[in-house]
């Protein structure tokens, strides 16, 4: 029976039939034995090889030698450009897989993500020969796509093996090893934002995924400290904490274990930039910043007296639905099209409002204690993202200080998922926290 396996590590996960992914090798050298490895997992016939001008020549020569010497048939397909991850580029892709028995990613995010859903739509098989530690997507159950302008995620499957050469993972630019972390310091408040929406909602959660985004957290012991060296073993046990955190989603059924409301102010950066030209940066980078903010939300959050709550003021103040449209319109202009069928699904009702209101002051106790479990302060958070040499602030990340207000209020309503940035809103805190937050938290500062 296969196992799973991080060659560095002493994690053995036992084979789970509810995982694709049957194969993970990190390891120095891993490279070397990137067809070998990929014989034994993939169907043999012709392979597809994508990738994309900045991934292809880091591969390049140790995969021909290996190609000639296998006589292995196979195409490459590389981008002519950076893609960007959209259908279109993804139909782009699956033309090519007509004749094909697999298909291999060689790259990080985007080129995995479009790998992804290029060989589910084809019910092809593929694998990943990873280039840079610095997104957990690679195990996942889900891509992340650009649609109508606004960044969603769609289900498919994941590779049935990842092949991670460490001293490749070491090369890679330094902001891709600094977005990996970023990434993963997020997934404390992601946790916390799974179990409240479990608790608020009914919305489902795993006990089992839960513990893999443990194991992968254990893996983190030490390593901030020790990227900025580019340090192998640190880099390796960031890789497979990465890897890991992508099975817990999968495990789950739902990106919900590995992204919250921290991700949602991320994805409002990356949409707003290619929308209207503002400026983002790498996905991970985002999310450490964001996740230093929720994290400081949860913190206010703890701390808050539920017999404040004045449920009858909160009910009167609440929006219907077509006066609050006719604000989403106003606010996110052209990606409101996108945007609007998003929040209508977590849009409450009055009565809904006043029901989970009602709810929650009556279980605040339990639902509290539950929830901050798993949290980390936003001072852990920064420490371990400055001891990396990450971005600590939105400054860091080119974000003006009104953007990156608009960001932890406005994002909520780009993804149908409930997070403390839903909660705070119905509270009617979101506003004031946030302001708050920039202010007290030095998000807006420049990087130190």
């Amino acid at each position: 029976m296969p196992l799973f396996e991080l060659d560095l590590t002493s994690i053995l996960i036992p084979y789970n039939k509810e995982i694709p992914t049957h194969c993970m090798l990190v390891a120095q050298g891993a490279l070397q034995k990137t067809v070998e490895t990929l014989r034994a997992y993939l169907p043999s016939g012709r392979w597809v090889f994508a990738a994309d001008h900045n991934t292809w020549p880091l591969v390049a020569s140790p995969l021909q030698a290996q190609f000639r010497s296998a006589d292995l048939d196979y195409a490459l397909h590389i981008f002519e450009t950076s893609p960007a991850p959209t259908l279109e580029t993804i139909d782009e892709l699956q033309a090519q897989l007509v004749g094909s028995t697999a298909v291999v990613a060689i790259g990080s995010g985007t080129i995995n993500d479009i790998v992804k859903m290029a060989a589910h739509g084809a019910n092809l098989p593929y694998a990943t020969v990873a280039t840079a530690p610095s997104m957990n997507g690679y195990t996942s159950a889900v891509a992340a796509l650009l649609e109508k302008g606004v960044k969603t995620t769609r289900p498919c499957t994941p590779p049935i093996a990842v092949i991670a050469d460490i001293d490749l993972l070491a090369q890679a630019p330094y902001r891709m090893i600094a977005a990996g972390l970023g990434d993963l310091l997020s997934k404390p408040v992601s946790q916390a934002d799974w179990l409240l929406a479990h608790h608020l909602t009914g919305s489902p959660y795993s006990l089992q995924a839960a513990q893999l985004i443990d194991a992968s957290a254990t893996l983190l012991n030490d390593v901030p400290h020790h990227l900025p060296e580019r340090q192998p073993e640190a880099v390796g046990h960031l890789m497979g904490s990465l890897l890991l955190s992508g099975l817990a989603m999968t495990l789950a059924g739902t990106s919900a274990p590995s992204s919250g409301g921290e991700h949602l102010i991320s994805h409002y950066l990356d949409m707003t930039h290619y929308a209207f030209g503002a400026t983002n940066d790498l996905h991970g980078c985002q999310v450490g910043v964001a996740t230093i903010a929720t994290a400081a939300l949860y913190e206010r959050l703890l701390a808050f007296d539920p017999i404040s709550i004045d449920l009858e003021s909160r009910v009167a103040a609440h929006v219907p639905w077509e006066h609050y449209q006719a604000t989403l319109d106003k606010r996110f202009t052209s990606l409101a099209v996108a945007v609007v069928p998003h929040a209508e699904k977590n849009y409450p009702s009055a009565e809904k409002l006043r029901q989970s209101l009602v709810y929650l002051k009556e279980n605040w106790r339990e639902i509290i204690t539950h929830i901050a479990a798993p949290l980390h302060s936003a001072a852990q958070i920064r420490a371990h993202l400055k001891a990396a040499q990450a971005p600590t602030n939105f400054a860091a990340l080119g974000v003006e200080p009104a953007r990156a207000h608009h960001a932890i209020t406005h994002s909520k309503d780009i993804r149908a998922r409930y997070t403390i940035l839903h909660l705070l809103d119905e509270l009617g805190l979101l506003e004031k926290w946030c302001e708050e937050i920039l202010r007290e938290e030095s998000l807006l500062g420049h990087n130190e």
